[in-house]
């Protein structure tokens, strides 16, 4: 699958921008506060119903629109998927089209397009907090697994709920027996979305070292699940052990939403804290690699291609490993959008001619340059 027509209206300063679309790299180049960023978080927006770096899609619409809109259409292996269009109001109302008929559900889109973003502090999900990494993780068991995204809705439901009766038990409102009900919910929830998590880790981790060998084949990295609860114990038990704990908090301690992808530096016993032994560009080379690895699990399990997002081509990493990470991306065949305040350089060298296309963003305008 790869975009081959963009369409942006009234999105931050792009007023109206069309462009063609490579099935390999397109390139944006322009001066700071040109709109370069805006036309990636504009596909963000597309596929996830959401900004990438804002809470409220309010301040998305151009100043005096009354609505923002974002249209797509698509080529190669497409499923059935020939189009996807969103738009949101002043009024906060979104509307998905799928195939020009409406969508409810967001996570259609996201379904339909599998979307990495690359950020200049994508080095977070090394070094940020377990948040980051079970979000990279939730990502690639939706795209595998499509049964995955209805046991972890389940599951946050049913942590919500418990989590308000916590509360009510310790106000004396409800006995400890109410808890019960949303406890096993709870349990049963977090075994499946444990196993499918396992499952699909154990699929990415051989990608994930060869991909890390290709990207930085200096760095060393054991990589591990960490459920949210003690291995060999039965979450039912883990949680009754802490009861007075959970009811002083007045939240759930120990299951699938505590979780975390343990990164280690080095190899045996000797291994270290990942967030201890690396540099920000070794945390950068590694956050890519995990990416790049869930692109090529999706390409070999479901035949699916994935569209990368990356913001500031160049940060952190040295010319060698940033010849090396483009590679890698042409090896899988990801279509990119990539943004720059400098030309390509030589990017550009690593893929087909007919596979690239050079855009150069001034004042929310958008023009085709030669492939430079």
């Amino acid at each position: 699958m790869h975009l081959e027509r963009l369409e942006i209206a009234c999105f931050r300063n792009l007023t109206e921008v069309g462009v063609d679309l490579a099935p390999g790299l397109n390139f944006f180049y322009g001066a700071n506060g040109a709109g370069k960023t805006a036309i990636l978080e504009a596909v963000h927006f597309l596929a996830r119903g959401r900004s990438f770096r804002a809470n409220q899609a309010r301040i998305l619409i151009q100043h005096g629109a009354d609505a923002l809109t974002v249209r797509a259409t698509m080529g190669g292996e497409l499923g059935g998927l020939r189009s996807l269009a969103i738009s949101r109001n002043v009024a906060g109302q979104t509307q998905l089209r799928v195939n020009g008929e409406t969508e409810r559900r967001l996570s259609e889109a996201a379904r339909q397009l599998p979307l990495q973003v690359m950020l200049p502090d994508i080095g977070e999900l090394v070094f940020g907090g377990p948040q980051l990494r079970r979000q990279w993780l939730d990502w690639g068991a939706f795209h595998v697994k499509p049964e995955y995204l209805r046991g972890l809705r389940e599951f946050v439901r049913a942590l919500k709920q418990r989590n308000a009766g916590l509360k009510q038990v310790a106000s004396g409102s409800q006995p400890a027996a109410a808890l019960e009900p949303w406890t096993e919910q709870l349990v049963s929830a977090a075994d499946q979305i444990s196993q499918f998590r396992v499952s699909y880790l154990e699929s990415l981790k051989p990608l994930f070292q060869e991909t890390l060998k290709a990207l930085a084949p200096e760095i060393q990295i054991q990589i591990a699940y960490r459920r949210g609860w003690p291995e060999g114990e039965c979450l039912h038990k883990v949680l009754g052990d802490m009861a007075d704990r959970e009811l002083k908090l007045g939240s759930t301690q120990a299951g699938p939403h505590r979780a975390d992808v343990e990164l280690r530096a080095g190899s045996g016993p000797q291994a270290a804290k990942a967030t201890a032994e690396l540099s920000r560009g070794q945390g950068k080379a590694v956050a890519s690699a995990l990416k790049i690895a869930q692109a090529k699990l999706l390409a070999l399990r479901e035949g699916r291609g994935s569209l990368f997002l990356i913001d500031d081509v160049g940060a952190e990493l040295d010319h060698e490993h940033n010849a090396r990470f483009f590679r890698l991306l042409r090896d899988v065949e990801c279509q990119i959008l990539a943004t720059s305040t400098q030309p390509p350089a030589g990017f550009a060298d690593y893929f087909a001619p007919e596979t690239i296309n050079v855009f150069h963003v001034k004042r929310g305008h958008v023009h085709r340059s030669p492939n430079v």
